[in-house]
């Protein structure tokens, strides 16, 4: 159980004055309660030449929250007041950067294959052939 395991990140949280109430509501989204341990915003402080948000650093009371969290996570991308708000594991710079060539990766097999799904799982990815467009007619009776 090493020190990043309970940790997760969130990007494109607003940056507003409460971030444990914002936080506290994210959760709730996801149907999740977890104890919160610590949070911070990462970085500058935002200006009008970086108008994105800070992302946040957020310590959960347990292992098991961080991965439920992340399981749920996908669940914001169809919330209107959360589209724009990621969530992913605490990274080492060594492991970003092996995660960056793997989307670059992800990206070009995407653009190469259009008739597969691709996605990352477990640092793999993994290619599934999309269904053929329009349903088959009905078998004849």
């Amino acid at each position: 159980d090493n020190a990043r395991s309970r940790n997760i990140m969130v990007f494109g949280l607003d940056e507003n004055k409460d971030l444990k109430k914002s936080l506290t509501g994210l959760f709730k989204r996801l149907g999740e309660v977890p104890c919160i341990e610590h949070c911070e915003r990462i970085g500058r402080p935002v200006t009008n030449s970086t108008p994105r948000p800070r992302p946040v650093k957020v310590t959960l009371s347990t292992s098991n929250s961080v991965e439920t969290t992340l399981k749920r996570s996908h669940l914001l991308r169809g919330d209107t007041g959360y589209n724009s708000v990621f969530i992913s594991p605490d990274r080492s710079e060594e492991e970003r950067r092996a995660h960056k060539e793997l989307v670059n990766t992800l990206k070009l097999k995407i653009k190469e294959e259009p008739q597969y799904y691709h996605s990352i799982r477990k640092d793999q990815i993994i290619s599934s052939p999309k269904k053929k467009e329009g349903r088959s007619p009905p078998p004849p009776r």
